[in-house]
């Protein structure tokens, strides 16, 4: 499965399926295919990107007097 955050469970058997969109080096796509490995089950969703990571607050600086 690719490394993605979203996860979805095959409603027919339960198992973990896989996402085959996007692939290696590939950009996201709004259009995912999903295939379940144990039955064979596969759907397109059509999920967002990603939302970028936080970037870390900035450390405040010396107080002014």
């Amino acid at each position: 499965m690719s490394d993605v955050a979203i996860q979805i469970r095959c409603q027919r058997c339960g198992t973990q399926m896989d996402m085959r969109d996007p692939g290696p080096g590939m950009p996201w796509t709004p259009d995912q295919f999903w295939v379940c490995n144990n039955c064979g089950r596969h759907f397109w969703t059509t999920y967002p990107p990603p939302a970028p990571k936080a970037k870390p607050a900035p450390e405040p600086g010396p107080a002014a007097s």
